[in-house]
């Protein structure tokens, strides 16, 4: 029989996350980030595996650097720094990258673009639309320019390239209600 003042533990949970003393809103932030490398992930694996056997005059469409600006633009500046780098250094690094200069393109201009929609743009889908869609073009042409400064490619892939961007620009409307779902209406959106 237990006496009124006697100790009792804690009842202990089950798992990894129930020792970790995490609160409702650390978790929902580390779901949060999880499912954004998990939709990196698949996006990654469908480009490799099923989208780069399409080929149209030689192209395919380039998914992960799309879904990685959008991110960026729909997060906040600060948080979504870190990410981006993350996921441009594991992008580099599963193959599917033109190069390591990709990673500081498609970094700077996520960030470039995040920044200059929260601080000048309204909170809108247009606005987050032309960021992205600005930032990807510029990340294409600033990949096809350093290729031809590397000697890596010649101007007559420059048709692959545009062909490139014109396939990837649909997938920016198509994954903008997916990143919103995700993250939730981090701007009220």
């Amino acid at each position: 029989m237990a006496k009124k003042y006697e100790f009792r533990p804690d009842k202990t949970g089950n798992g990894i996350l129930s020792k970790l003393y995490l609160t409702a809103a650390q978790r929902r932030t580390i779901l949060k980030w999880t499912l954004y490398a998990g939709l990196l992930l698949l996006l990654s694996l469908m480009q490799d595996v099923v989208l780069s056997k399409v080929r149209l005059f030689g192209a395919t469409t380039d998914l992960v650097p799309c879904a990685v600006i959008l991110i960026c633009i729909l997060e906040e500046a600060h948080k979504s720094a870190i990410f981006t780098l993350i996921a441009a250094c594991l992008f580099l690094f599963s193959g599917g990258a033109p190069g390591p200069y990709c990673l500081v393109f498609l970094t700077a201009l996520a960030l470039v673009a995040s920044l200059l929609r929260q601080n000048y743009l309204a909170k809108r889908f247009s606005s987050a639309m032309v960021c992205a869609l600005a930032a990807f073009i510029l990340y294409e042409l600033l990949t096809f320019a350093m290729g031809l400064f590397l000697n890596h490619t010649n101007f007559n892939r420059l048709q692959g390239f545009v062909i490139t961007i014109l396939l990837s620009l649909p997938a920016l409307p198509i994954l903008y209600p997916v990143c919103v779902s995700i993250g939730g209406k981090v701007w009220k959106e």
